[in-house]
């Protein structure tokens, strides 16, 4: 199996009956490369807060971390406002020091996956020089936050990103991002991709997850985007963490040498067995 390196915050959430757990990027992407059999190393920043500390100890249960330590872990409160998932960001973490990374082994490919602002400008690139790793997947919802602490996240606009942000972006081999994350943008997903397309450039392969109803795939190599929507839809369960797992998947299956559809068909089928198991 692939070697894995993912790099984003551990979080603490919040929900609506009291509970606290941890979560993050690192975590749901982490459980769902476990479950591929990847060989798995996670670069992440993080508090002293128990739950902190037992989403660390969970990591550390299926693979190596590193981790960086910050006064505080980021904080999300979980909302729901008319059917739709909201984000109260209540407790920052600092930034993961690229620049402090110890020496890496060689990864087959890497997985960047932001939750707030803890990877800087540059980030990208100089994680990728580090883990001399073929292939980049970015999971790039924490860039498309406007984030102010106790008020709810806002997604930006595409055109409120910097063009040194976009250009970084359009390194990657592959890019993830929910039509959730979109703001200000037509409500259509295949004019949302156009419009991501038109920032990142020819190179990455894009998939838009549109929720319960699939993916949008556009691959620079083939010559439409295609849609794909599951036969098998999971409802009633909690879908956070969904497109972690999907990234992690899309992102180990094409370290394997799958095409960019049969690597986004496990992606789904692995959100699907993960949905399934939260009934």
């Amino acid at each position: 199996m692939p070697s894995l390196l993912i790099v984003g915050g551990l979080t603490i959430d919040r929900f609506p009956d009291g509970t606290r757990a941890p979560g993050g990027s690192v975590l749901h992407a982490g459980l769902a490369a476990a479950a591929e059999g990847a060989e798995l190393t996670i670069l992440t920043v993080a508090g002293d807060e128990p739950e902190a500390v037992a989403g660390l100890a969970r990591l550390r249960g299926f693979g190596s971390v590193r981790r960086q330590r910050s006064p505080s872990t980021t904080t999300y409160r979980h909302e729901e406002v008319d059917g739709r998932r909201v984000l109260v960001y209540e407790a920052a973490s600092g930034t993961i020091e690229v620049d402090e990374i110890p020496e890496l082994p060689a990864f087959d490919v890497v997985l960047v996956a932001p939750i707030a602002n803890e990877l800087p400008a540059g980030s990208i690139s100089r994680i990728r020089d580090a883990a001399a790793a073929p292939l980049t997947v970015l999971l790039v919802q924490g860039w498309l936050r406007q984030l102010e602490v106790g008020m709810p996240a806002v997604p930006m606009r595409l055109d409120e990103l910097s063009a040194a942000r976009w250009e970084e972006f359009g390194g990657a081999d592959a890019i993830v991002v929910s039509t959730e994350d979109f703001a200000g943008e037509p409500a259509d997903p295949f004019a949302q991709a156009a419009g991501l397309r038109s920032h990142v450039g020819p190179h990455p392969i894009l998939v838009l997850t549109l929720a319960t109803d699939g993916y949008l795939l556009d691959d620079p190599a083939a010559d439409r985007v295609v849609a794909s929507v599951p036969r098998r839809i999971v409802e009633g369960v909690p879908a956070v963490g969904a497109g972690d797992t999907f990234g992690a998947t899309l992102a180990i299956h094409l370290a394997q040498g799958n095409t960019p559809v049969a690597a986004a068909q496990a992606a789904t089928e692995r959100v699907i067995a993960v949905l399934e198991s939260r009934r």
